[in-house]
């Protein structure tokens, strides 16, 4: 039975509630949100570990992964293949355990809009990132969002999906994790509509079923 969840993520303390609107302004002031983040939610070979490029307003201050309800992502997850059953933001606690999927951000730093961040603070995380990927051996890295990956990688995203030349060694076995890129699934975005998202989670869930079967859980 799936453990249920809170509307607000464990690593954050309940008396600092936040009221969200069908706009999702928060009553909150941004400023004991801004710095906060929103913690990482990773495990020892995920199939996939997500990477956004920071948490938004809503999404700091509810302490969950792609909070915003006019963000895409978890209704295209739901569609994925990639677990079994409908999701919500308030899900993500449980993904590494249940579905061996993680969530990290490029800039753990909170902001309004990611224009708000300056290029340099974004490149300071690809180290990080890169550590991360490394240790915890995911067999898929996906960056939701080509911006994202072409700020990582340093050069221009031709054509998204798996990005065939670039490979991510572990360090404590043998073994890789490949990059996958999608479109940002915000819903600022609109050059995606919701069955164009869904077929890039599904190509990527195909993908990690192939990555487990070569690398198989340790």
């Amino acid at each position: 039975m799936i453990p249920k969840t809170t509307r607000y993520s464990p690593y954050f303390r309940k008396t600092e509630k936040v009221t969200v609107t069908k706009q999702e302004t928060v009553t909150v002031k941004e400023e004991a949100i801004v710095d906060k983040g929103v913690p990482d939610l990773l495990d020892y070979d995920l199939k996939v570990l997500f990477v956004g490029i920071n948490p938004g307003i809503t999404s700091g201050a509810k302490g969950h992964h792609y909070a915003n309800r006019t963000n895409h992502f978890w209704p295209c997850l739901s569609e994925s293949g990639l677990v079994d059953r409908k999701l919500t933001f308030e899900d993500d606690v449980n993904t590494p355990k249940l579905y061996r999927l993680g969530f990290t951000n490029l800039t753990p730093r909170t902001t309004r809009r990611a224009t708000d961040l300056s290029l340099a603070e974004q490149r300071e995380g690809i180290p990080i990132l890169n550590s991360k990927i490394k240790k915890f051996r995911p067999r898929i890295a996906c960056f939701v969002g080509k911006g994202i990956y072409e700020i990582y990688s340093n050069k221009k995203c031709d054509q998204m999906g798996l990005q065939k030349d670039v490979r991510i060694k572990w360090l404590d076995r043998d073994g890789e994790t490949l990059i996958f890129v999608m479109p940002s699934t915000s819903g600022l975005v609109t050059a995606y509509k919701k069955p164009d998202r869904i077929r890039f989670f599904q190509e990527l869930a195909k993908l990690a079923e192939q990555q487990d079967k070569i690398h198989p859980q340790s």
